[in-house]
């Protein structure tokens, strides 16, 4: 995953080591493009939004009054909206206009994409005029891009679309909004404003968890938070939450960013297992099962049980996950409705529903020999 490394300085023969303990990744940490970031007006937001996030109000007196009312409150936002029932608030000072609802902003990370042949991406111009202007240009040749945003032959020259469309000013790149929510800061500006984004690479684990009331929580680990997991000496599959949170709380308040302390599985949590792309379990065999296939070196009824984890993926909640187990058998990807019936390939919706599966992860030596399993 990651190395520690040394830098140099210095021609041959006369380097000299100027910094070491350098962590250096074996890989991608994210994708190749950098995303801007920009604030929009959005819709009409409700009561509860606004209290929620009164810093997004786009209309400074409705914004202020917002405020005033949770300061009432402490910052107690449920206080403060159901205190509206009694005392609703209203926008003018003859108190005809009741404060339901309000616009607000709303961060978007965007992109620019070059307007030529391939572009496609009209739906998701920001700038309302200029999505007009395209839009009006690709109706003109029936709504393809290859014939509408090529260079046009005018008698003995060739000229861009925008001159044949007669624009005063040419239109080369547009900015897109892209719908990204987890990206991480990569680019910081004098005052040290995060002004350029990247969407992190995929997951590099999946750890399931138990909480102390026994119920199941599942937390991803991208390949960028797993790198700098183990830039802080964190254990990039952590087993003692407990242990982690008492060195943080320990340590200096800067030792570690909020973004990082906010990707790391809460207190009070036993890790029940770990998955990596690539990883073997058995799945479908109880323990007493598996221990006497092993020990009867019964490989055979193994192998009819064993998959390889595919693709691994988690939503916010925590809760929902998204993990594909192919037969290990398998050469081809084939989600074909006869595979899945005979079980080539498992595909796991929730957490509760893996377990049905009862998993258990094994190593496999190059000889094909299983040198470790671990039961549940």
């Amino acid at each position: 995953m990651a190395v520690k490394g040394k830098r140099t300085f210095g021609k041959r023969g006369h380097r000299k080591v100027v910094q070491t303990g350098i962590i250096v990744p074996r890989g991608a940490l994210s994708e190749e493009s950098v995303y801007g970031k920009i604030r929009i007006i959005d819709e009409k937001k409700n009561i509860k939004y606004l209290f929620e996030n009164p810093d997004l109000i786009v209309d400074p007196k409705v914004k202020q009054l917002v405020e005033d009312r949770l300061a009432v409150f402490q910052n107690d936002r449920k206080k403060a909206v159901a205190s509206l029932k009694k005392d609703p608030i209203y926008v003018n000072e003859d108190r005809s206009f009741l404060l339901e609802e309000a616009r607000c902003y709303k961060e978007e990370y965007v992109i620019k994409y070059a307007v030529d042949i391939n572009f496609n991406k009209i739906d998701k111009v920001i700038d309302g005029r200029v999505k007009s202007i395209l839009q009006n240009r690709l109706d003109k040749f029936g709504g393809k891009p290859k014939e509408a945003f090529k260079d046009v032959q005018q008698g003995d020259k060739i000229i861009p679309w925008y001159v044949d469309e007669g624009l005063e000013r040419p239109i080369r790149s547009v900015r897109c909004s892209t719908g990204l929510s987890a990206v991480v800061p990569v680019r910081k500006d004098q005052n040290h404003k995060a002004i350029g984004f990247v969407k992190p690479g995929n997951n590099h684990h999946i750890a399931i968890y138990s909480d102390q009331e026994q119920n199941k929580w599942a937390y991803g680990c991208t390949f960028w938070h797993a790198v700098e997991r183990k830039k802080f000496g964190i254990p990039v599959v952590i087993k003692n939450t407990n242990e982690i949170w008492d060195r943080i709380l320990a340590a200096d308040e800067e030792t570690y960013p909020i973004h990082f302390l906010e990707k790391l599985p809460p207190s009070n949590q036993e890790l029940i297992l770990s998955m990596q792309q690539n990883e073997m379990f058995i799945l479908g065999l109880t323990d007493e099962e598996i221990k006497l296939a092993v020990g009867s070196d019964n490989y055979k009824w193994i192998s009819d049980h064993l998959y390889r984890v595919q693709k691994i993926a988690i939503a916010a909640n925590n809760k929902t996950i998204d993990i594909v187990f192919r037969h290990h058998l398998e050469t081809q990807i084939n989600d074909s409705t006869e595979s899945k019936q005979s079980k080539r390939f498992i595909r796991i919706s929730s957490i509760d529903s893996f377990f049905i599966y009862h998993p258990c992860k094994v190593r496999i030596n190059c000889l094909g020999k299983i040198t470790d399993i671990n039961l549940l």
